[in-house]
């Protein structure tokens, strides 16, 4: 499938793949986007969530699994780490992003997240949105993280198991030797972001995607009725995030 999106799928404003993030309290902080970016804005706040719980400026971060690009890309914009590096396992999805988006301090790699192609102690933070699920070995994962943080750096990580699937994660997350200082279930927030973005989602799937293949996109996007939508509405899903650091 992302292969298939990198290859065919060629617009600018798709730069986003993961559910989004709405936020439900008022007083939550909202990241101030430029006017072109307001597209992008619920995909984006999904990495903001994240990405606001530590300093970034002048911080060297990796993004594994970086997709279409558009989270690295405005985190480079509004959170100005001095330099970041999308890595991402489709040789599609880096041709597409380092023609999109590359620029002075950011670039894309084709990398295994589970070999990362860095030395020892490279980043001062990796993040890691809606990737992981897809991965191999969790536990392999984790420890290659571990490998390229500097010490002190920290793991901004957020994605979805199944509810019978989080006991595992905690105790890999706690076998990783990294430290974890943040956790949230955010189930509520994405499930928000995919009912506030639901009439875009399905406009460009239906403007973009080949009609063979329309369908297979919903499910993909978790638009409503959904196979993942319902799943995340009544919790067979469980949508997560993390902040560890390397002590």
């Amino acid at each position: 499938m992302y292969q298939f999106m990198a290859k065919f799928i060629k617009q600018d404003q798709w730069s986003f793949m993961n559910y989004g993030y709405a936020h439900i309290n008022n007083h939550d902080q909202r990241p101030i986007l430029e006017t072109s970016d307001e597209v992008n804005r619920l995909s984006f706040q999904l990495y903001h969530h994240l990405a606001s719980e530590i300093e970034l400026e002048n911080k060297i971060l990796l993004e594994i699994g970086s997709g279409r690009g558009g989270g690295a890309s405005m985190i480079k914009k509004y959170l100005n780490p001095s330099s970041m590096v999308g890595l991402d396992y489709s040789s599609n999805a880096v041709k597409l992003c380092n023609k999109n988006h590359g620029r002075e301090g950011l670039r894309f790699v084709e990398g295994d997240a589970e070999n990362l192609p860095f030395t020892h102690e490279s980043f001062d933070a990796v993040i890691n949105v809606e990737s992981s699920h897809c991965y191999e070995s969790m536990s392999r994962f984790l420890k290659e993280v571990k490998k390229v943080l500097k010490p002190g750096g920290h793991f901004l990580f957020t994605d979805f198991r199944y509810s019978h699937e989080m006991d595992e994660l905690e105790k890999q997350l706690s076998d990783s030797e990294m430290q974890i200082t943040k956790k949230s279930d955010i189930t509520p927030n994405v499930l928000q972001a995919l009912d506030e973005d639901h009439d875009r989602r399905m406009t460009e799937i239906s403007k973009s995607v080949p009609k063979p293949f329309i369908n297979q996109f919903r499910e993909f996007a978790g638009v409503k009725d959904s196979v993942v939508y319902k799943q995340f509405a009544n919790r067979e899903l469980i949508y997560f995030s993390y902040i560890l650091q390397k002590v």
